[in-house]
């Protein structure tokens, strides 16, 4: 097995074993699409076979691992896999980066691959350009008064609009156009919410020649969330607080500050 692939790990929680095996084989083959552009970390891919309505989002995560207590909660099934128990009962953590996918999304080999494909490309983020991911993380939880306000979707998060690229690209390689587009085409009119369908049309029109600057995006996007930047200093300061290893270093005076001066 590749070096790459021994850093990373799959792990899929299933009754059945026809099921089981398919999901692990489609999550090795993005997995492996990625190659050598994963980051240099362990790497877990956990495929629930049930959906936490306690989680964030409605197709999976990315986290890097920092600490125990964050699998106090919803990831608490998670906790064995990312810190075992010795025959002593004490814990080891043996891995650097979680990407956890709920069950629905799994139920679909076209879904699991664009939401996997997607929750590692945030991994690379992570590991090559830190305080990009991490700025762009604030936006995630600002009060929805702030988010309704400018209109934010998803798609206008960098970080977010470059892991939907990616995602697409990787599950058209992987497949082919027309078994995506019948995913996507089923995803809106499923029409979960207005939001949801609204995000499924941005990923369908996407192309392989789309690209992200992401330093360039970042600045432009912070240009307007200069009025919010109480708001924004204070989600800062709780993940500072959660996560002084990937928040401690951050200065929002970088990105608030007019950068077409």
């Amino acid at each position: 097995m590749a070096e790459v692939d021994m850093l990373s790990k799959v792990e899929v929680r299933s009754r059945n074993s026809a099921v089981k095996k398919q999901r692990e084989t489609a999550a090795w083959r993005v997995i492996k699409y990625f190659g050598k552009t994963l980051p240099p970390s362990r790497l877990l891919c956990f495929l629930d076979d049930d959906d936490s309505s306690s989680l964030r989002g409605e197709r999976g995560l990315y986290k890097p691992i920092r600490n125990i207590a964050d699998f106090d909660g919803p990831l608490s099934r998670v906790r064995n896999c990312v810190y075992p128990s010795d025959s002593y009962g004490g814990r080891t953590r043996v891995i650097d980066d979680l990407v956890y996918l709920h069950g629905t999304t799994c139920a679909n080999e076209v879904g699991l691959t664009m939401t996997l494909a997607h929750e590692i490309q945030h991994a690379i983020q992570h590991s090559g350009v830190r305080k990009l991911w991490a700025v762009n993380s604030l936006i995630h939880q600002l009060p929805r008064e702030v988010c309704n306000a400018l209109d934010l979707e998803w798609a206008d998060i960098p970080i977010e609009r470059e892991a939907r690229i990616v995602a697409k690209c990787a599950a058209v390689q992987l497949f082919d156009e027309k078994r995506v587009s019948n995913y996507i085409d089923e995803r809106i009119q499923e029409h979960v919410s207005d939001a949801d369908a609204a995000d499924w049309k941005f990923i369908r029109n996407l192309t392989s020649s789309d690209s992200v600057d992401l330093a360039s995006n970042t600045l432009t996007l912070f240009q307007r969330l200069k009025v919010y930047r109480p708001e924004l200093e204070e989600v800062l300061e709780e993940y500072k607080k959660e996560n002084p290893e990937d928040f401690g270093d951050i200065d929002l005076c970088a990105f608030l500050e007019d950068a077409h001066k």
